[in-house]
């Protein structure tokens, strides 16, 4: 039986923001709580852990790395995709060192990549994976 599996998104573009809760209300099982600030989304965290994380890397307030450092210090299991525009083959590597599920180049086709990433990321954990 599959459960139901929160996940938190953080984008600082209101339109990026708007685009990803089309793209992604039609998933099954999940519970989506939208973010514009990296500092509630931690707090947000800290209350109720979330199992997935969708990250943008370039904000105002907080980066998506340190978002992902704080988040790594409270909980190794939650999967933390990033989406970004940087391509930067270097800081990918950076942040797959930091254990992140994946990492999706924001395109034409990053939403339905995204989709099938959080589909994917909630049938392992449907299943018992331990990452």
């Amino acid at each position: 039986m599959n459960s139901t599996h929160l996940i938190y998104f953080i984008e600082d573009n209101t339109t990026e923001n708007m685009l990803m809760k089309l793209a992604l209300q039609k998933l099954p099982n999940i519970e989506a709580k939208f973010f514009s600030n990296g500092f509630k989304l931690l707090e947000a965290f800290e209350k109720e852990p979330a199992k997935i994380i969708v990250t943008d890397l370039m904000m105002p307030e907080i980066s998506g790395h340190q978002i992902i450092h704080t988040l790594r210090k409270q909980s190794k299991e939650t999967l933390v995709i990033v989406i970004s525009a940087q391509e930067e083959v270097n800081q990918i590597a950076d942040l797959q060192a930091l254990g992140i599920f994946n990492y999706v180049v924001k395109g034409d086709h990053c939403l339905s990549y995204l989709k099938k990433t959080i589909e994917v990321a909630c049938y392992l954990l449907d299943e018992g994976y331990q990452f």
